[in-house]
């Protein structure tokens, strides 16, 4: 009887001192790696505010391929996110928040893990030359419980590998589109512009050649009215019907024309968010990137509200090689 009071005595000393020893330990844990994945910081930062591309990358998202997601605010950009349940042990339930997002530079988050806590990270960019340093990072907070703040002890060796596999994963992502010269899709604020326009239902057969005319109109317009071309030329699609396309094509200026005629009109448009992606090659194929964007729009279920827009930034007169040729589009939402 001596002997077990002497064990019972000594395992309380020794789970006293474990407690006391405890609050010596750190009650903020930071674990961080990093990456240089050669590709634009415009790549791989939509690889992240982007949520339906986790599952590309991410090593948790693809622990378990039956776990469900409900994303919130279509799952893109700043104060979008998802929730997630799963019946695998190391997955879990929770939800995971985009608490800010600066483009091209940073992304803060915030993570709730139910009954096992909450944290908060980041993703921090550096662009130098033709790579990025990509910098993943997570804190949290342990509070006072003395078994979390020796558990906190091993987090850095636990989620250490999944954040090295995780950016792993995205350098390979990244280079890949970069390679491949696939679209990127971002959402995007784009200011009011003011326009001189020429509107014409055109047969699409004949598009190049009644676009050259209405430019060219519409150049010989400005320079009479002494307006200045403030942007590169644009064009929007009001409807497409088979063959037969409702077309604009407009100049950016810096003032509305005091003197209109039936053909040529003066108006704003107005500002508002778009989907954008760029599109770098012979306008022959710009219908491949237009339907990337609507479907990467009807999986993330955003609404069309509005007619496209494409903007040309290279005249094909003063650059013949048709890979150089870069073209913007634009989805308002």
């Amino acid at each position: 009887m001596k002997t077990l009071k002497k064990i019972l005595l000594g395992v309380l000393i020794i789970a006293a001192l474990l407690v006391i020893i405890a609050f010596f330990l750190p009650q903020q844990v930071h674990v961080e790696r990093a990456l240089n994945i050669d590709a634009p910081a415009k790549i791989i930062y939509n690889q992240i505010v982007d949520l339906h591309s986790w599952d590309k990358w991410s090593k948790w998202n693809q622990i378990d391929p039956e776990m469900k997601i409900e994303y919130i605010n279509s799952g893109v950009g700043e104060n979008a996110g998802y929730s997630w349940t799963s019946e695998h042990p190391n997955v879990g339930s929770g939800k995971l928040m985009l608490t800010a997002a600066v483009p091209y530079d940073s992304i803060a988050t915030s993570m709730d893990f139910m009954e096992e806590g909450t944290a908060t990270g980041y993703f921090a960019f550096n662009e130098e030359g033709s790579s990025t340093t990509v910098t993943w990072a997570f804190n949290t907070d342990l509070g006072f419980n003395p078994i979390a703040r020796w558990f906190g002890l091993m987090l850095d060796s636990m989620i250490g590998p999944d954040f090295e596999e995780g950016l792993q994963n995205l350098k390979v992502v990244s280079e890949t589109i970069l390679a491949e010269k696939q679209p990127v899709c971002e959402i995007r604020d784009m200011p009011a512009v003011k326009i001189v326009s020429i509107r014409e239902i055109v047969q699409y057969a004949e598009i190049a050649e009644k676009m050259g005319m209405m430019y060219g109109e519409l150049l010989k317009f400005n320079q009479k009215e002494n307006i200045e071309m403030i942007d590169v030329p644009i064009s929007i699609y009001h409807k497409f019907d088979g063959t037969i396309i409702d077309l604009e094509c407009a100049i950016p200026v810096n003032e509305l024309p005091e003197n209109t005629t039936d053909k040529i009109q003066g108006r704003e448009i107005a500002a508002n968010n778009y989907v954008h992606a760029d599109h770098f090659g012979d306008y022959q194929k710009l219908g491949e990137t237009h339907q990337f964007i609507q479907e990467w729009m009807n999986k993330r279920q955003l609404n069309l509200n509005g007619s496209p827009i494409e903007r040309y930034f290279t005249d094909p007169q003063q650059e013949p090689d048709t890979a150089k040729w870069h073209t913007s589009i634009y989805y308002p939402l």
